[in-house]
């Protein structure tokens, strides 16, 4: 198994595979947070959901995420020959504005994608070199990226996706502090992904207090209540 961060989620590389696909592969669908990445290189096919049916040729490129049901057939004169990447994401409430697009996203299909990364993954995991899995895992960050980046309207930058990533660290602040039964400045600063300095920082900007005044704020109150 080959393990990697990418926007914040903890992604476990389950299984990773490619060739010729001789039989067909009956209807089913995936695990929670579990997504297949499939990269068709050459030869026919038929992909099935429950709404829609896909010729499959080369170029083409698909996600199945959890919950998804699917199923393929094989053209026995000219099989899909295709490549597979099986993840598993962890630690899904981590997640920033980048990889939440992802996740959120249990189906895509296209065509015309590049596929030379998931050939040169394939060819690192069966090749087993040194260090494969850390050019594994990079060149799997990349495709995860490149795929967030078609979901994202061509107005998105990085500037906006910073704005936006601090908006949901405001909401993960605000549950912390309601709810949460451990209040330490460490915890905080591992649930919004930043070090505690950057998260003393956070706080100043929303509330003007620092956590330590911020964590007496949120005592006096249900002291009071009681």
């Amino acid at each position: 198994m080959i393990e990697f961060v990418w926007n914040g989620v903890d992604f476990n590389i389950t299984d990773l595979g490619g060739g010729a696909l001789g039989d067909d592969i009956p209807r089913h669908a995936h695990s929670k947070n579990s997504y297949e990445l499939h990269f068709i290189l050459d030869g026919e096919g038929e992909l099935l959901t429950d709404t829609k049916r896909y010729a499959l040729k080369s170029g083409d490129f698909f996600i199945t995420g959890p919950g998804i049901y699917h199923a393929q057939t094989a053209k026995r004169s000219r099989p899909v020959k295709d490549i597979f990447i099986m993840l598993q994401a962890v630690n899904c409430d981590r997640a920033n504005t980048i990889s939440s697009v992802f996740l959120a996203n249990h189906f895509c299909f296209c065509s015309k994608f590049d596929n030379r990364s998931a050939v040169e993954i394939l060819d690192e995991y069966k090749g087993k070199k040194a260090d494969y899995k850390t050019v594994v895992a990079a060149l799997t960050m990349k495709i995860l990226t490149d795929i967030t980046r078609m979901f994202l309207p061509n107005s998105f930058n990085e500037s906006l996706f910073e704005e936006t990533l601090n908006d949901r660290r405001f909401v993960i602040i605000e549950q912390f502090f309601l709810y949460s039964k451990k209040l330490t400045l460490t915890e905080l600063s591992r649930r919004i992904g930043l070090c505690e300095r950057q998260t003393q920082r956070l706080l100043k900007k929303y509330y003007g207090k620092s956590f330590r005044e911020k964590k007496q704020e949120c005592s006096s109150y249900y002291v009071g209540e009681v």
